[in-house]
């Protein structure tokens, strides 16, 4: 006599498979992973261009929307920068939103900043909402980039505790703020709701 599984035998068997791969794709949650990735990815790109202004700073005496192309802003006024503008110091006057004509910015210029960061998602024409920068100063010495968390991990808890929220309504008051009183951890993480905001905790900052 020949031994061999039965066909229950084979179906509990391959039920206990289907099983353990949903638990494990659960666990994992490849898309989380990928946001993870994509926001440690964006944190350091946050922290080289900071690096890059305070390197600009020791040589020139000035921060680079101070002295940049365009639009800059004046010493001793706080301010906030989207990345896709010329004060922000990394795209150029002539810039277009492809790479041509964006080398004359300041931090370019100087070499403090590889031309390459042209081409990151931050600092195209027309970035996704998700994808943009944030530069505040104080006027002085202050100074964060800043950018939407993507992963859910990095929306909530420990992670999510950490995220500010920036008022960039008026440019003489602008100001970023940690949790508390009247700045509240978003709940909400659509596309209307990725704009800084003085009452929304909804970005992620360099340094934290």
């Amino acid at each position: 006599m020949r031994k061999a599984f039965t066909l229950v035998e084979l179906l509990i068997v391959i039920t206990l498979i289907a099983i353990l791969s949903v638990a494990v794709l659960a666990t994992l949650n490849p898309i989380e992973q990928t946001n993870k990735a994509r926001d440690a990815q964006f944190k350091n790109d946050a922290a080289e261009v900071l690096s890059a202004h305070e390197r600009y700073f020791a040589s020139q005496n000035a921060y680079a929307w101070n002295s940049g192309t365009g639009q800059t802003v004046a010493v001793g006024v706080a301010a906030v920068m989207p990345g896709n503008v010329p004060m922000f110091g990394v795209v150029g006057s002539n810039w277009d939103g492809n790479g041509v004509g964006s080398t004359d910015s300041p931090l370019i210029q100087t070499s403090e900043i590889k031309t390459s960061f042209l081409n990151k998602a931050p600092f195209r024409e027309e970035p996704k909402p998700i994808d943009m920068f944030y530069a505040y100063t104080d006027g002085a010495d202050t100074n964060y980039v800043c950018f939407f968390p993507k992963a859910k991990a990095n929306r909530t808890g420990e992670q999510g505790a950490k995220l500010k929220c920036m008022d960039p309504v008026d440019t003489a008051d602008a100001q970023i703020y940690s949790q508390g009183v009247g700045c509240t951890l978003a709940t909400s993480w659509t596309n209307a709701d990725l704009t800084p905001q003085s009452g929304i905790a909804n970005l992620m900052c360099v340094p934290e």
